[in-house]
């Protein structure tokens, strides 16, 4: 049973159902789990270069070439997860008194590193119900001192899929005004509905300004394992790689070699099956829960676009977010995010699209997220008026 899994692997009260991290329920694929303990078999189990293993940058180069960018895999560096790869970026481009701008909501890590540097965060809002961007609230923060816009596509916490029309919107702008780009892409494999993900780098005069992220833990189920990859324009990297040179976030050799493995099975008629397999799972878990959150009097929740997020509004209740999590927790036994931590409501409070949401991540079968939906509903109608 997952609930059982849930306290296993967090240490949290038994029969809680976690709805709180992005840890996909999945099993990482045969094929992949294969390849690592080969690896160790065969002796990969000491230092890798410092930019990553030759065969994984040239896997991840052939993968994201789908997506109608050619980058060569000299352009790769390998790391440890998507959060040092974000750091790599910050500490290298940004300056004190540099301007960010971030959609608003987004990942939480957009908003609070950038300020450690002394840079400044300019939350730019996406519009509810679906939180897509209107151009021109981009363009009113821009200043002098904007220096990089980072967007998420598909959005984390938001699920939303950025439209072709809309990056071409904000690819005339970072061009306009000589902005850089960081697109983080981890979620690219999981769209619905028939929208196709679009690459932000693949609009012209955009490879050579975007940072990508891709990442192996969330596609292929290894969250534990750590492995992800900044691609880079050819101008920056060298600047990137001394400035990072020794903070050491790669990941384990053996790792790479199954990373690999996983990256380049992504051509497969076998690899393809078991995304395939993995979205329509998700896709089914969005449809029910989505809907039946939003048949909760109280709550507004939009059936998202990607990723494995939902992003329900529970501000009409009158509690803080917090407390709103805290006790869901306590009298009903289910943990889900705070998804105001996802958005710019630590900069601009309640004028933030992010006020007053929760962020459930989806990472449990549909008979467990209806067990969820349960004690929710129960819950919030034992609210005092």
């Amino acid at each position: 049973m997952l609930i059982e899994r849930s306290y296993k692997h967090y240490s949290i009260k038994p029969g809680t159902i976690y709805l709180r991290g992005g840890d996909p329920n999945f099993a990482t694929p045969a094929h992949i789990r294969d390849a690592a303990i080969k690896a160790i078999i065969e002796g990969y189990t000491h230092y890798a270069p410092s930019e990553g293993i030759p065969e994984l940058r040239d896997a991840i180069a052939n993968y994201y070439s789908k997506y109608g960018v050619k980058y060569d895999p000299d352009q790769i560096m390998v790391t440890a997860g998507g959060s040092p790869a974000l750091h790599m970026i910050n500490v290298s481009m940004l300056e004190p008194g540099d301007e960010v701008l971030v959609f608003d909501p987004s990942f939480s890590r957009y908003f609070s590193e950038p300020p450690t540097l002394g840079a400044v965060v300019k939350p730019v809002p996406l519009l509810k119900p679906g939180f897509h961007l209107d151009p021109e609230d981009l363009k009113a923060n821009i200043s002098e001192k904007s220096k990089m816009i980072v967007l998420c596509n598909p959005n984390n916490p938001t699920g939303t899929v950025y439209s072709k029309s809309e990056l071409k919107a904000i690819a005339d702008i970072a061009i306009d005004n000589d902005l850089i780009v960081v697109s983080d892409e981890f979620y690219s494999e999981f769209t619905y509905d028939d929208i196709k993900h679009v690459a932000i780098s693949s609009l012209d005069g955009m490879s050579e300004r975007t940072f990508v992220l891709v990442g192996g833990t969330k596609m292929f189920n290894f969250t534990g394992w750590r492995l992800a990859s900044l691609i880079l324009p050819k101008e920056y990297y060298k600047i990137v790689e001394k400035k990072t040179r020794f903070i050491g976030v790669r990941p384990a050799t053996f790792v790479q070699r199954a990373g690999a493995e996983a990256f380049n099975a992504m051509s497969t008629k076998y690899g393809k099956e078991v995304m395939k397999e993995h979205r329509e799972e998700y896709d089914r878990r969005r449809s029910f829960f989505c809907k039946r959150i939003d048949e909760i009097d109280g709550i507004n929740c939009h059936t998202f676009e990607g990723a494995f997020y939902a992003y329900p509004d529970v501000s009409s209740f009158g509690l803080p977010v917090s407390s709103f999590i805290d006790e869901l927790e306590r009298e009903e036994g289910v943990l889900v995010g705070n998804g105001e931590g996802h958005g710019g409501v630590s900069v601009i409070g309640e004028k933030s699209p992010a006020y007053g949401h929760i962020r459930p991540a989806l990472v449990q079968d549909v008979d467990v997220l209806e067990e969820a939906a349960t004690r929710i509903e129960r819950f919030t109608r034992n609210i005092p008026k």
